[in-house]
């Protein structure tokens, strides 16, 4: 609610904004959606990658003496019960209709395509000057560790097959369940 309403007043007076947030959508969010004043798009990735990535970002501020997000996720099995609440995020907002979904490892394998999507979800000529810089500039490849928010620095898609016990992996097609086969993850 705040990141929307300090951009209220401005998106009444005619300004577009992309907002970044990591929660589900609230009512007043759906009523801008099915008015057509707010075009969300939904990027999401495997949760157990995603599990495996918050938690050992949680293990180097853990290790680094600092605290964030991720800090108290000290076992994954802590993480896996972290990410089941991004996954409910996930149900609630692909059940809105006028909602843009993309899978992270889509743009990874195919950014191209879904800049291309993405573009033409939100009324843009993606084949424009403007438009090819910005689809330019957050290519993959393109990605620095210095720009804050650009999350293709490291992203492996399925090193938890790698890292998770058997056990561990188990844990989560007990917790997803048949959601991963919804979201396209083999269990």
């Amino acid at each position: 609610p705040a990141r929307l309403g300090a951009v209220l007043i401005p998106s009444v007076l005619g300004n577009t904004f992309t907002i970044k947030l990591h929660a589900g959508p609230t009512p007043f969010a759906e009523t801008l959606i099915r008015r057509g004043q707010m075009r969300p798009t939904y990027i999401y990735r495997d949760p157990r990658d995603a599990l495996l990535s918050a938690y050992e970002y949680g293990q180097r501020a853990r290790d680094a003496g600092q605290t964030n997000a991720f800090s108290p996720l000290d076992t994954l099995e802590k993480a896996i019960e972290f990410i089941a609440e991004y996954v409910h995020y996930w149900e609630q907002w692909t059940a809105i209709p006028k909602v843009h979904t993309v899978r992270y490892e889509s743009l990874k394998t195919d950014y191209d395509a879904e800049a291309t999507r993405l573009a033409q979800f939100l009324g843009l000529d993606a084949a424009s000057p403007p438009v090819r810089a910005v689809i330019a500039k957050y290519q993959p490849e393109q990605a620095r560790k210095a720009e804050r928010g650009v999350h293709f620095v490291k992203g492996v898609s399925g090193r938890f097959r790698q890292i998770l016990t058997p056990e561990q992996q188990q844990l989560c097609i007990n917790t997803f369940g048949e959601i991963l086969v919804r979201m396209g993850y083999e269990p």
